[in-house]
């Protein structure tokens, strides 16, 4: 969840520019405006001025309007003239220099000068100067170039050895998506490229830098793109409507993002959306996510988005998660959550979650929620873990959840793994995939 928004920063660091150098950093007017302002506030009770003797401070005044001086910010940066410097120095200082404000205008003022023809020269300078992979100046640069170059930019990576082909691509998305798209189509699933064909790219993680260029340019255009790769029989697109909703909730946050999923047409792909935007939206109101989503609880493709919410309110407040699950109507989402929220608070309270197991009268929501009780408190206490296991009605379900705790049991003992196997029950297929485990890690 979390590349995909932190993307194209640099447009906030523009308009910072624009702030710090494009205003001049001018004081204020005079004297008798400030004391107007101050009375209109304090009319409308945004706040009071205390006399000095009502707290006990001494009162100071600051000199700066009668002398002009200027302010700390205005003295940081002075005597640095960005314009005068050149390609090599702004690149340096973008990285290097030790106060982080004279880094973020540096390289808002390499990238307010960049041109197609120059950025190679700008690309060549960051990489001098120790640029990372994981620095937002190279996404950002590589971001910027796909806008200018499109095409050129792209190919032009092809052939480098350090590169961001996804943010090249998703740059030049968002400014000609037609032309980009028709490139992506021409690419092999698997994409060589650099010095010697030795780097390999994925085509999928280069669709979703298009499907994220594509959303912020607008979010229709993206969605009628990836529901054109569902209808053509696509089986990764949940993973790209997820990048689509990462972008809403980027620009919008989780309430307006809940909001526009919401008006989706019903399907998997909103289910994805769905359940992106609901594992930000409980982490933070689990409550209020709960009241979103209970309308489509019934709805298979909202299981994921269900079990989110049931997971993030149980690392809160277990009880009133497992009391909203309970109430939500039978179905997959209500399972799927009663999985994850006991998963959790056996973590936390296991008495507390056993008691409520045993106060459940026998149901699948039970099973379900026995399930995730069993699965995580066998990392804890497989014997435990297992006589809950044994405990759910449903033969299946039962011995698949005997098969997790016995993958955690022999992990942590294997002997008295063996042991307790050889008496299981379970066929011996499971056993031989839990004997096998350790040789696949």
């Amino acid at each position: 969840m979390q590349n995909l928004i932190l993307t194209h920063g640099f447009w906030a660091i523009a308009m910072v520019t624009a702030f710090f150098v494009g205003m001049g950093w001018q004081r204020s007017a005079t004297a008798d405006r400030q004391k107007s302002e101050i009375q209109n506030q304090a009319s409308r009770g945004q706040f009071t001025l205390s006399a000095p003797s009502e707290t006990g401070m001494t009162r100071t005044t600051s000199n700066r309007t009668d002398s002009g001086e200027s302010g700390p910010i205005p003295k940081l940066i002075q005597g640095t003239s960005f314009v005068e410097m050149g390609i090599e120095s702004l690149a340096a200082m973008s990285l290097k220099d030790p106060n982080q404000l004279k880094r973020r205008l540096a390289f808002s003022h390499l990238l307010s000068e960049m041109t197609s023809e120059n950025a190679v020269q700008i690309r060549e300078g960051l990489i001098a100067a120790g640029v990372s992979n994981r620095d937002s100046e190279w996404r950002d640069f590589n971001y910027a170039w796909g806008t200018i170059s499109g095409e050129a930019a792209f190919s032009g990576s092809l052939t480098m050895e350090k590169v961001d082909l996804y943010s090249v691509i998703s740059g030049w998305a968002s400014t000609d998506p037609t032309n980009a798209i028709a490139f992506l189509d021409q690419l092999p699933e698997k994409l060589a490229h650099g010095p010697g064909n030795k780097l390999k790219t994925d085509r999928l993680d280069l669709e979703k830098g298009v499907v994220a260029g594509l959303a912020d340019r607008n979010r229709d255009e993206a969605t009628k793109y990836v529901s054109k790769l569902l209808a053509e029989g696509r089986s990764d697109t949940s993973r790209l409507m997820e990048t689509v909703a990462n972008e809403v909730i980027r620009q919008e946050g989780s309430i307006g993002a809940s909001n526009w999923a919401a008006t989706l047409k019903d399907g998997p792909l909103k289910g994805s959306a769905m359940g992106e935007i609901a594992e930000g939206y409980a982490r933070t109101d689990p409550a209020s996510a709960a009241g979103w989503i209970e309308e489509f609880a019934a709805q298979d493709y909202a299981t994921r988005a269900v079990a989110e919410v049931g997971k993030k309110w149980a690392e809160r407040e277990p009880l009133a998660a497992v009391s909203w699950l309970e109430k939500l109507p039978e179905g997959q989402g209500q399972k799927a959550g009663l999985n994850s929220a006991f998963g959790d608070w056996e973590d936390r309270d296991p008495i507390s979650a056993g008691n409520y197991l045993l106060s459940m009268p026998n149901s699948p929501k039970r099973d379900s929620a026995i399930r995730g009780f069993a699965e995580g408190y066998a990392w804890q206490d497989p014997k435990t873990a297992i006589a809950w296991a044994k405990d759910i009605q449903d033969p299946t379900i039962r011995n698949e959840s005997l098969k997790k705790v016995g993958f955690a049991y022999y992990r942590r003992k294997p002997e008295e793994a063996k042991t307790w196997l050889a008496e299981s029950g379970l066929s011996s297929e499971a056993k031989a995939d839990i004997l096998n485990s350790q040789r696949r890690r």
